[in-house]
């Protein structure tokens, strides 16, 4: 199931290996599959079961069972299940720093640092009915199985692998220049909405209002509220309840907690009111939920 994680501070691996692979499944009748989030990391989501939208920015892609997409560093994503079957996807995010090199050579200047200064652009959507993309989806695929495998120098190997598909996209001619289009309005709006995410997300466990959340916004309480649904299309309590149900629905995952503490933990302090939202986004109880995943189902 998935894991909430979207500030810009989030850990993503560990400091001398800047890479993570995490594996997101949902069953049938979920429909968000993730929240809108940023992060300062690179992302490559691929996807293994399932249809679904994902939304970068301002664009729509609609994905199929082994394709993928690439979010870059600092873009709003988000997305919903299009296959009442379930999803499983994985998400690979890693720093896009550690591909570059110590040396200031041609490499890093011809073809690393435009993508690192946002000014070259890898391509969003990589789709399995392009013959270029195909290759480009198996390397993908080949770092998921070094990933899993763990082998003796593994991490070598994923290296490796994202500088060749780096390479390749180059060779294949598909690196796209960004568009330096946006209004300057719809930045401010940008920058609006992931203030107001941060500050949901660092106090998801403390009584929040409309009002509070508004503040944050500089806007009234009424105008906030329409803001919000624009931009997530989830008005601002229902977008807290998603956060607070997938903090809880992890905790109950690991065994770490029972379902009294699951809840006090991500910041509910009635217990029908908590079962009420669970049962909403999971489509099963929380004790149910804790049983499904205890029992290695």
């Amino acid at each position: 199931m998935f894991e909430h994680r979207y500030r810009e501070n989030s850990h993503h691996g560990v400091p001398d290996f800047p890479f993570h692979i995490y594996t997101i499944e949902h069953p049938g009748n979920v429909h968000t599959i993730l929240p809108i989030h940023w992060h300062n990391e690179l992302e490559m989501i691929y996807l293994a079961k399932g249809t679904a939208t994902f939304k970068i920015e301002s664009r729509e892609f609609e994905i199929r069972t082994g394709e993928a997409l690439i979010v870059h560093p600092g873009e709003l994503h988000s997305g919903v299940s299009n296959d009442g079957g379930g999803v499983f996807f994985y998400s690979i995010v890693f720093k896009l720093s550690w591909l570059s090199s110590l040396h200031n050579d041609r490499i890093q200047e011809h073809f690393l640092v435009p993508i690192l200064s946002g000014s070259s652009r890898l391509p969003a959507l990589l789709s399995a009915e392009t013959e270029e993309y195909v290759e480009l989806l198996n390397y993908i695929r080949q770092i998921l199985s070094c990933f899993a495998g763990g082998y003796p120098a593994y991490e070598l190997s994923i290296k490796a692998k994202l500088l060749l598909f780096i390479a390749d996209i180059y060779r294949l001619g598909l690196v796209e220049t960004k568009l330096h289009s946006q209004k300057r309005h719809g930045h401010e709006l940008n920058h609006q909405i992931k203030r107001v995410l941060a500050y949901m997300e660092n106090n998801s466990f403390r009584k929040l209002d409309l009002n509070q959340l508004a503040s944050v916004a500089s806007l009234s309480r009424s105008h906030f509220c329409k803001f919000f649904k624009d931009q997530t299309g989830m008005r601002p309590m229902e977008y807290l309840n998603f956060i607070r149900i997938n903090k809880a629905a992890s905790l109950l995952r690991t065994g770490s907690c029972n379902v009294i503490e699951a809840s006090l933990e991500a910041g509910y302090q009635n217990a029908s009111y908590f079962s009420k939202w669970f049962k909403i986004y999971m489509n099963m109880t929380p004790s149910e939920y804790k049983t499904y995943y205890s029992s290695g189902i």
